[in-house]
């Protein structure tokens, strides 16, 4: 096997071996905001944006998920002054108010770092709405980092559930003549944001076997397009980026 595939797959393996407890305790918060009719709220940035998207609109994934975009933090207009906006305490917060959270969602937040102010201000923020937090973030990375937060605080600490995604400060599982290759961080959050959200629905069916899952189709497939619009139709107005 290539040696980055072989780090990738020792990565999935630590988290399957050690982190079980905490993806079945998230599945848990998640199968009661499907119950509940609430929305699953996702927020990443920089290359935790990815893992936030993973969930978000598309084909096998739940429709009840709003992922909180913003284009500032997504290296528009440039890498550096997304780096830079997820490091101003405060600036997220506006783009949080947009949304219509309510104390029957929850949210998945995913930061590696776990250090910079927008993940922590959402923590803070969504709890103060009454949602539970769901952290994805490397937390041997917390260790040996300090907070950009003028609470003091790491995300790791505003979680409700805490799932470490195994992987280094540098998120990466090799090297090439002492420096550090092979970044894993975005495609191991996004097996774990994958996972957690399998076991929810299967939760779900487990309790209420006639419950209608809101499952959105390939477009692609037949039916696709009009099973999509019908799922769709129920979440509009309360899923931003679905408008």
């Amino acid at each position: 096997m290539n040696k980055y595939f072989s780090g990738l797959v020792d990565t999935l393996q630590k988290i399957d071996n050690t982190q079980n407890a905490a993806m079945e305790s998230a599945a848990a918060v998640l199968s009661e905001t499907v119950l509940q009719d609430g929305l699953i709220f996702t927020l990443g940035n920089g290359h935790s944006h990815s893992a936030a998207l993973e969930g978000f609109h598309r084909s096998g994934s739940l429709a009840c998920i709003s992922a909180i975009l913003d284009d500032s933090f997504n290296f528009r207009p440039t890498a550096h002054k997304a780096t830079e906006l997820e490091r101003k305490e405060g600036y997220i917060l506006p783009i949080l108010a947009k949304h219509k959270m309510t104390p029957k969602d929850c949210i998945i937040i995913i930061s590696n770092s776990g250090r910079n102010a927008a993940g922590i201000d959402g923590a803070i923020y969504a709890k103060s709405k009454g949602l539970k937090v769901i952290v994805i973030t490397a937390v041997a990375a917390h260790k040996e980092t300090k907070s950009r937060h003028s609470s003091g605080k790491m995300l790791r600490d505003f979680a409700d559930v805490l799932i470490d995604n195994c992987c280094n400060k540098q998120e990466t599982v090799l090297t090439l003549n002492g420096k550090s290759a092979g970044p894993v961080s975005s495609l191991v959050s996004g097996a774990i944001m994958n996972n957690i959200l399998y076991r929810a629905a299967e939760i779900v069916e487990e309790k209420h076997p006639n419950f209608p899952l809101p499952f959105y189709k390939s477009s692609n497939d037949v039916g696709g397009d009009e099973n999509n619009l019908k799922v769709a139709e129920k979440y509009k107005g309360r899923i931003l980026f679905l408008e």
